[in-house]
């Protein structure tokens, strides 16, 4: 085992990146705060398996420099257990945000018989659903404070943070 203040990273290490890297001709566009598990290291340079979201993962080779080591040791077998966790929430995530909007299609051509009109009618709708829970929050504002902050805590588990850079 070894330190995490004095160390380059070693493989079975999670390391965080420190600063954006922008796309390569073989390497896409990785953000700073971005987890990765060392797989090699050579001469200042480190491959890292980066959490690519629902993509899967990315194997990348970047320099040593951009990382920080963040968990000793962490084992490749660990890492793949989390990020198959983070992306069945981000699953889930995608489900609970876009069932909505199925169930509004499908009544919407249910009821009408074809899906015409309905590029016009679907802002007429969000802003219908926004006075919705505007009232609903009046009437049950309790029931609204937890709807709202289940779903900001599934989107910050699934998504992360928005506006706020990853540290």
């Amino acid at each position: 085992m070894h330190s995490l203040f004095l160390s380059s990273p070693r493989p079975g290490d999670t390391v965080r990146l420190v600063c954006d890297l922008p796309a390569g001709l073989l390497r896409p566009a990785l953000s700073e705060g971005s987890r990765a598990l060392v797989v090699a290291t050579s001469w200042g340079h480190v491959e890292l398996v980066v959490d690519g979201g629902l993509a899967g993962m990315v194997r990348v080779d970047v320099s040593a420099r951009n990382c920080r080591v963040i968990e000793a040791d962490t084992g490749a077998e660990r890492f793949r257990r989390r990020t198959a966790l983070r992306n069945a929430v981000r699953i889930g995530a995608l489900i609970a945000l876009a069932a909505p909007f199925v169930q509004f299609v499908a009544s919407y051509w249910f009821a009408t018989g074809s899906l015409d009109g309905l590029l016009e009618y679907l802002p007429l709708a969000a802003l219908e659903s926004a006075g919705d829970f505007l009232v609903s929050a009046l009437r049950d504002p309790v029931r609204s404070l937890l709807l709202a902050g289940v779903g900001w805590v599934t989107w910050v588990l699934a998504f992360g943070r928005l506006g706020r850079r990853k540290r």
